[in-house]
Order: structure tokens, then C-alpha cells, then sequence
């Protein structure tokens, strides 16, 4: 029998590859990636996501917009901001 595949855990990988290619930097060092479970919450200006990977000098974010629609971006390390569970806005995955 054939296991159920998860076609928004497979678009999310897409994604995330997607922007792994396209880091604003690429010689920025090797693109870590933080343990599930591990990942930080964060905001980025209006955005409210998780820190899901990083570079030197960059952190990649994921986050699900008011329409429920799953976004990944690149942004400078400084503009990520850690938000404690209590302060955090965003929307679960």
C-alpha cells in the first residue's frame, strides 16, 4: 500500500528549496538549518513566523498570511526579532 502523501508538507519543501537557491547572499556561508521543534518564533516588521534556517548574516523565515497562504523569505539577521509565545501574532502552519 502506498503511504499518504502530504501535498502542503511537499509545497513547503518546495518552497524552502526554492529559496535556499535564491539567498540573497551566497557566499554567506553554509545555510544551517534549526532542528524542528527548536525553531524560534519571530517577527520581521508585520510578520510573525519561525526561524527556520540561517546563514552568517541572514535568517530564512517561514510564515502562513491572513488568506492561509505559506510563505519563506530571506531576511537580514538584524530585522529578525525572537518574539516569546505570549507576543507572538502569527498564524500556526
Amino acid at each position: 500500500m502506498r503511504p499518504k502523501q502530504d501535498s502542503n508538507a511537499f509545497a513547503r519543501m518546495m518552497a524552502q528549496t526554492a529559496a535556499d537557491d535564491n539567498h540573497p547572499k551566497p557566499d554567506d556561508g553554509k545555510i544551517m538549518e534549526m532542528e524542528a521543534g527548536s525553531q524560534p518564533l519571530v517577527r520581521v516588521s508585520e510578520i510573525y513566523g519561525r526561524a527556520i534556517k540561517y546563514t552568517r548574516s541572514y535568517g530564512l523565515v517561514e510564515w502562513v498570511d491572513d488568506q492561509r497562504v505559506y510563505h519563506v523569505q530571506w531576511f537580514p539577521a538584524g530585522q529578525v526579532k525572537r518574539v516569546d509565545q505570549d507576543g507572538w501574532r502569527g498564524r500556526p502552519l
